[in-house]
């Protein structure tokens, strides 16, 4: 006999999900010698955490001492060492806020001491009774955690291959990413929250630095910070935006715009497939960069 337990069922949704890793907790969690100790890191991972709500961009909140309360565009939630944002009810431009939403979070968490790596994905996800569950989340997990050996240690927010292929071509959108060794990273410098201030490249160096980043990280984002190409490297001629996408930022698309047709737009989790397959329906072939080889 089955039975149906009364009460809130689960409801999926397609949505964007940022993933934000704090790195390095558990190495604080280890030089935690006694219970004191080990409660004043859980209200310090509380402030970081109201500070990373008081950051998304609802469009009215209202931001107290403990409390973060806003309309219902996002709905941020917290799984022990991760920050998490999706969004239960769909909207207009939903993407491009993502986008914002994701730069000013960034920007916040560097700025409390967090050594951030994330990634922003897409897909059907749900939360039901403790539980956060769905492609959507592990496409944006795999963008933080299980990333290729050429930007395993980039300190940035990693795009999906599956958020880009719902992306609009625009040059709104293309203003919020950046491209390095062929995969699309939200781009560090693209925003400025009046209350954070800019973020170049010396200032996230340093942010990283003193909240105790290894070198392996500190060598791969400085290089990621000098190297991407962003919206105006894109427009040069011959950049690599354009061999791989066939768009010219500035100008439009310098053919028509290619349509990857798959039964399952998430079936790419990683880059390299992507170009591939947008090269097999351009008729190019693809050349994977010289760092970006398997």
């Amino acid at each position: 006999m089955l039975f149906r337990i009364r009460g809130k069922q689960p409801r999926p949704v397609l949505s964007p999900v940022l993933v934000l890793d704090a790195l390095g907790l558990s190495a604080r969690v280890d030089q935690c010698q006694d219970l004191e100790s080990l409660a004043n890191l859980a209200l310090e991972l509380d402030g970081q955490f109201h500070g990373f709500r008081s950051k998304v961009p609802h469009r009215a909140m209202f931001v107290g001492r403990k409390r973060v309360i806003g309309t219902h565009e996002f709905s941020p939630i917290r799984l022990n060492d991760m920050f998490i944002l999706y969004s239960e009810r769909q909207r207009d431009d939903l993407l491009s806020r993502y986008l914002v939403a994701s730069s000013i979070i960034y920007h916040q968490l560097l700025n409390t001491g967090f050594i951030v790596r994330g990634g922003l994905g897409f897909g059907p996800v749900v939360q039901h009774r403790g539980l956060f569950l769905g492609r959507g989340f592990l496409d944006a997990y795999r963008m933080s955690e299980k990333r290729s050996e050429t930007v395993r240690n980039i300190c940035g927010v990693l795009v999906s291959p599956s958020f880009f292929i719902h992306m609009p071509w625009s040059e709104k959108y293309h203003r919020l990413l950046c491209l390095f060794e062929d995969h699309y990273f939200l781009n560090p410098h693209a925003l400025t929250d009046p209350d954070l201030g800019e973020f170049d490249r010396d200032r996230i160096l340093r942010c990283l630095r003193d909240a105790g980043t290894d070198e392996p990280k500190m060598t791969a984002t400085k290089r990621f910070l000098e190297r991407f190409e962003d919206y105006e490297a894109a427009m040069l001629p011959n950049s690599r935006s354009r061999q791989l996408t066939g768009w010219n930022p500035a100008e439009g698309r310098l053919e028509p715009e290619p349509k990857i047709e798959v039964d399952d737009p998430m079936m790419f989790d990683d880059w390299g497939s992507v170009w591939q397959e947008l090269s097999r329906v351009r008729g190019t072939v693809y050349s994977p960069s010289a760092n970006n080889k398997q």
